[in-house]
């Protein structure tokens, strides 16, 4: 439309003389070819002067007479709302700078008659009409225009092109050339690259802005759209947005979800808008619908309001902001609350995550993490999230200089199991510590830790008894060592550690009584014997691997710390590792094969990369070895663990660990993951632990990319010990980038960890979860808004680059 409105009104006064191939006509010249005018809007005034007069019975052309509503009486005024007439009054987006506006290019027309009527100031044009403008075209049968009143009507075969990619067609269409507004009938086409629209009737405000009444919106291509949104009435902002009434999505053709009143964006910029809603139904939540309304506040904030349904339980409310005002500083804020309806308690979460650099390039990284007991197990559907027991809030300043570093921690934990107020916090915990550097020129290193921590507890976890414990703590850990490189194939290292441990407070475990101030001292030395390395290169003479290496590297570990303060280390309540050094004396020894292989990169260039490795490993302890305790209760080696990581092909991933008691004789843990890739598309994971007394999980699944655009994913978890299926999960998500819709469908099955009245925490549940992708109206969304985090399907990492 914006082509019709801005070069009708310019070649319409162009034209000084009537024309026509009809020789017979004496009022009419006959050119010997189809005319083409270059018109200027500047030549109107001239035009009018010498323009021959036309009588009242006139034909189109082709010897047509008009018909009873062509006649030579122009259409009354447009009539748009009085917002529109005043441009004072109408609300629009802020509009663009228009200072020194370039003039108007020119506009060309072509038809195979042009006439007009100079005293009633009536131009025509028919016979294959074409109107161009740099980047715009207009075809129709017949034009005429009113130049007086400015008012004009365009019929038959109506085709608009514009270089954004608009095609029109239409039947009819009014305008007025003044105001450079118009409205055009029975319209349907392109609108831009993406978006197809169709109207009863399409009024035109200004360039970007259009009305259309009983019309469609879709994305699809096609007489009969994949999708459609069908609505009584439409105001589209070009590459902006769309409002609209009435709606009712289709798809094809068959209604599925009346919306009143919606909003839809253009563009893939960010918007304000409603977003698109998903499904669920099942559990014990019942039916859940997800409805969101995401704000654009400006180019460095957002926020999303949420507004969830779920069935059986209530309306669960929530807001998420984010926001990064500069390349420093960036975060979000997340809340949501529920009056629970099943257990009759009010659950809510508040979570807040921020991070910014610091004046003199310190770091800063703070998490708030507050929720009501038990909200993870009622509303969370991720497996970690669910088996989470404390909340963690914590907020770091940190700051690193070459060869040393500075950190500062403040955390807080408290217990989101029911019936359980346990609570940890460390309020603040400063460590300095000095890299591991070398003493001058020689081959001795000193590296140390310096920490200071304000530790507070609550010593009885009744939610009803509350024994607070506060302890204040600093540990100064100064480390010399020595390092040598024997032989190629042989390394020393030993060290000599120190460590004083200042406490303001101790504790007797036996009533909790409180004791006085008191110090600790320990003493670590320790070395370390890294070879002898033995390796062998094979010569595989393959194209793609043409060699292999093997690796063996022993290593040998002596520790040993003497018992000094003995009685002191009863005092401590013990928090972290700082507070478990114990008396010692044991030997650690490793083996290690590794297995490297060169492959093929590209062309001639080749990479080398780790396809095994396997390490075993066990610790004997000397002083349970020579202790006075009878041989049969001495127990002096550790289990023997095994440790195997391999991806020897990158289809193929092999891992698993084990220990062994070698004093009982028996496997203590097992644990397996098999990765297999048959093909591209296809994935199969399998991992299995096992820990002996305890209960044996099994988790397996597969991710398979079935055809373009279309994925499934299946994963269940299987208790062994119980022969039970706690959790299963299945995908479905269809998103082809070349089609104009797409979907996804996920089913949970899982045990309920909501205690309900007469049925117990063991009650199953069913979970289905389903959304709608309209291509090009924004961001794909999977079921609800975090569903991708809920599930634990695993994806397959190619080793390949």
């Amino acid at each position: 439309m914006k082509i019709l409105f801005l070069t009708l009104g310019i070649f319409f006064t162009l034209t000084s003389k009537s024309f026509s191939n009809e020789k017979d006509k004496p009022e009419m010249l006959s050119p010997k070819s189809q005319q083409e005018k270059l018109l200027s809007s500047s030549k109107l005034d001239q035009v009018a002067s010498n323009s021959d007069i036309l009588g009242h019975d006139w034909l189109w052309g082709n010897n047509d007479p008009l018909a009873s509503n062509e006649s030579l009486s122009m259409p009354q005024a447009l009539t748009f709302s009085q917002s529109t007439q005043n441009d004072n009054d109408f609300i629009i987006p802020p509009s663009e700078k228009t200072k020194n506006r370039p003039e108007k290019e020119g506009v060309f027309l072509t038809a195979d008659h042009m006439t007009r009527d100079n005293e009633q100031g009536i131009i025509w044009a028919w016979g294959k009409v074409v109107i161009k403008t740099e980047g715009r075209m207009i075809k129709s049968d017949k034009v005429k225009v009113n130049t007086n009143t400015g008012h004009g009507e365009a019929v038959g075969h109506i085709k608009i092109t514009q270089s954004d990619g608009t095609r029109l067609k239409a039947k009819r269409t009014r305008f007025n050339i003044n105001k450079n507004q118009g409205r055009i009938f029975e319209t349907r086409g392109k609108l831009g690259e993406k978006f197809y629209i169709k109207g009863k009737e399409i009024t035109r405000y200004s360039p970007t802005h259009l009305n259309v009444q009983k019309g469609h919106f879709t994305t699809c291509e096609g007489i009969l759209p994949d999708w459609l949104l069908e609505v009584d009435s439409m105001d589209v902002l070009v590459g902006d947005r769309v409002l609209f009434t009435n709606g009712v999505f289709k798809i094809r053709n068959i209604p599925i979800l009346y919306i009143p009143v919606g909003y839809l964006p253009m563009d893939q910029e960010r918007k304000s808008g409603f977003l698109i809603p998903s499904w669920g139904s099942g559990g014990i939540e019942g039916t859940t619908v997800n409805n969101s309304y995401y704000w654009a506040i400006d180019k460095h904030s957002d926020a999303t309001f949420s507004m969830d349904y779920l069935g059986d339980r209530g309306y669960k409310p929530g807001i998420e902001y984010r926001y990064t005002p500069n390349e420093h500083t960036s975060g979000t804020i997340n809340a949501s609350f529920i009056d629970d309806k099943i257990t009759n308690s009010t659950f809510w979460e508040v979570k807040a995550l921020h991070k910014q650099t610091l004046p003199f390039d310190y770091d800063f990284n703070g998490l708030l993490d507050l929720k009501k007991q038990g909200f993870n197990r009622n509303f969370s559907d991720g497996t970690n999230a669910r088996a989470q027991r404390n909340t963690d809030s914590h907020a770091t300043i940190k700051k690193v200089w070459e060869s040393s570093s500075l950190d500062i921690l403040a955390r807080y934990r408290d217990s989101s199991k029911e019936g359980n107020d346990q609570t940890f916090s460390q309020l603040p915990q400063i460590t300095y510590k000095t890299q591991r550097r070398p003493i001058g020129d020689t081959n001795f290193f000193f590296n140390q830790d310096l920490s200071f921590t304000s530790f507070l507890t609550d010593l009885n976890s009744n939610p009803d008894v509350d024994d607070d414990f506060s302890v204040q703590r600093f540990d100064f850990h100064p480390k010399f060592s020595y390092s040598k490189r024997i032989a190629p194939w042989l390394g020393f290292t030993t060290s000599l550690a120190l460590r004083e441990t200042l406490y303001s407070k101790g504790l007797d475990v036996t009533d909790n009584k409180r004791l006085d101030f008191f110090t600790r001292e320990a003493l670590n030395v320790s070395a370390d014997f890294d070879g002898p390395r033995f390796q062998k290169i094979f010569d595989i003479k393959n194209k793609y691997i043409p060699k292999a290496k093997h690796l063996i590297e022993p290593r040998l570990t002596f520790n040993y710390t003497p018992d000094i303060d003995e009685n002191d280390r009863g005092k401590i309540k013990v928090f972290d590792s700082i507070d478990t050094i114990n008396r010692q004396s044991t030997i650690t020894y490793f083996l290690t094969q590794r297995i490297l292989q060169k492959e093929l990169a590209d062309g001639n260039n080749f990479n080398t990369r780790e396809v095994l490795r396997f390490d075993i490993s066990q610790t004997i302890d000397l002083i349970e070895a020579t202790g006075s305790e009878e041989a049969e209760n001495k127990r002096p080696f550790s289990a023997l663990r095994f440790d195997l990581d391999s991806r020897l092909h990158d289809n193929f991933e092999l891992n698993f660990d084990s220990t062994f008691d070698v004093h009982e004789n028996a496997l203590k843990t097992f644990n397996v993951e098999l990765g297999v890739r048959p093909i591209d598309s296809l994935y199969v994971f399998f991992d299995r632990r096992w820990t002996k007394g305890q209960e044996t999980f099994i988790i397996n699944g597969m991710n398979w990319t079935i055809n373009e655009g279309w994925n499934l994913k299946a994963t269940t978890r299987y208790n062994e010990s119980e022969d039970k299926f706690p959790e299963n999960h299945l995908s479905i998500l269809y998103d082809n980038p070349c089609k104009c819709w797409g979907f996804n469908l996920d089913l949970i099955d899982r045990e309920s960890l909501v205690p309900i009245a007469g049925n117990g925490v063991n009650q199953r549940e069913t979970k289905f979860l389903f959304g709608i992708t309209l291509r090009g109206l924004g961001v794909v969304k999977r079921g609800d808004r975090k569903v991708s985090e809920r599930l634990f399907h695993r994806e397959f990492e190619s080793i390949k680059p």
